[in-house]
């Protein structure tokens, strides 16, 4: 009789756990958002402050829902936005609330940085559930933009496209307007599009994160739970034309040595080269580049290599930024060497380099001197065997003993 109980209390409990598994891994109904066009209403000034009347042709939308600390529970501070567009960009108003505005965390940071209270907005202009674009904004004014792939899984901050965004504060909370231009955006063709939407909150002072489109923790993906974007009609074809020139000249001056024409007392150099982006469609853009230079862009951290392992920076020039993750073959997904499993088989950084020479170090002090090679071309003749013709052939070899 006994085990008969325990038999029944079992089974009981195994219902109760599929049951609480069914529910937290249920379908969420999608939301919906509806735009307008701005039309012939004077678009908003982007100066965080929202009180332009084109911002009264749409409804705000809202009733975010928290997933972390506490999945499903209602968010300890509230959030709203609006979409509004015409035929360049996309403006966007978002009002943070908060019943405590003197304790918003601004801080200030480099570009990515996500620091202190922010608002994540995240567009799927594709609507192929696996890729998405998101602009992150603090309260501080500072930008964020990351390429999202792999449905979530691949965040891309190296990603810096053209937009215009300003914070500001009221009695009720922050806010946030934003201008984004659709060329940097990448949609379809259709009259009538359909983009998948997302925002996310982060509410610093209690590590509390809401979201518009609530998004379980054990979710399959990111981007294919989002919500629905409507309203987006006869969208037009983006003319996306940047150019980026650049030129570079140094000169080089030392202590001349008679009667050595190489060594006249000065050398100078020229460079140049130009990065390039042109939109053939709304969802097909031309990248090229020429001659690409590392000091036309970010300049990278300082690092110190104390063992003799290469040392892996991150791609800032904009030809390999931009849909770099096509070449993005990882083959690890360890913590080993402290890698974060972002071994890659393609590492962008060694194209464009200047090509490297043996070095050797002086005994007696840390400068280095570059080698000075000397290299021979011989040119010989002889008799091809069995037919009597010349037999001409090239040879480059190091000359040695030849004077540093």
């Amino acid at each position: 009789m006994f085990s008969g109980k325990v038999f029944l209390s079992s089974v009981g409990l195994a219902c109760c756990l599929i049951l609480s598994a069914q529910d937290s891994t249920s379908v969420m109904p999608k939301k919906n958002y509806t735009t307008k066009s701005v039309g012939g209403n004077t678009p908003p000034e982007i100066d965080g402050i929202l009180t332009d009347s084109s911002w009264g042709m749409v409804e705000w939308g809202g009733d975010f829902i928290q997933r972390d600390p506490i999945e499903k529970a209602p968010p300890t501070q509230q959030t709203r936005f609006k979409i509004l567009y015409d035929d360049k960009n996309l403006y966007v108003a978002i009002h943070c609330l908060d019943t405590e505005p003197d304790n918003i965390v601004k801080r200030l940071s480099r570009r990515d940085g996500f620091e202190g209270d922010r608002i994540t907005i995240l567009f799927d202009s594709n609507l192929d559930l696996q890729t998405a674009f998101a602009f992150t904004i603090t309260a501080a004014g500072v930008k964020g933009d990351e390429v999202v792939t792999q449905n979530g899984n691949n965040w891309d901050p190296s990603w810096n496209p053209i937009w215009y965004v300003k914070t500001g504060m009221d009695a009720e909370g922050w806010t946030a307007e934003m201008r984004i231009p659709l060329s940097q955006l990448r949609f379809g063709k259709t009259r009538e599009q359909v983009w998948g939407l997302q925002l996310s909150r982060m509410y610093f002072r209690n590590n509390e994160r809401s979201e518009w489109q609530f998004l379980p923790r054990n979710a399959p993906g990111w981007i294919s739970e989002a919500g629905r974007l409507y309203g987006l009609l006869d969208l037009k074809k983006q003319k996306q034309l940047e150019i980026q020139p650049y030129v570079v000249t140094s000169l080089e001056t030392y202590e001349e040595e008679k009667g050595n024409p190489f060594i006249d007392g000065s050398d100078a150099k020229l460079n140049g080269g130009i990065d390039g982006k042109v939109g053939i469609t709304n969802d097909l853009t031309l990248d090229f580049t020429v001659n690409p230079d590392f000091g036309q862009v970010e300049a990278d951290p300082s690092a110190i290599a104390l063992d003799g392992f290469q040392i892996f920076f991150e791609e800032q020039r904009p030809f390999f930024v931009e849909n770099k993750n096509i070449f993005d073959y990882r083959i690890s997904n360890t913590m080993a060497g402290d890698t974060d499993g972002s071994d890659n088989l393609f590492y962008s950084r060694r194209i464009g380099r200047s090509p490297r020479h043996p070095r050797r170090y002086m005994k007696g002090n840390m400068r280095s001197n570059r080698k000075r090679l000397r290299y021979s071309v011989r040119l010989s003749s002889a008799e091809k065997p069995g037919t009597g013709g010349p037999l001409v052939y090239w040879k480059v070899s190091p000359r040695r003993n030849m004077p540093e």
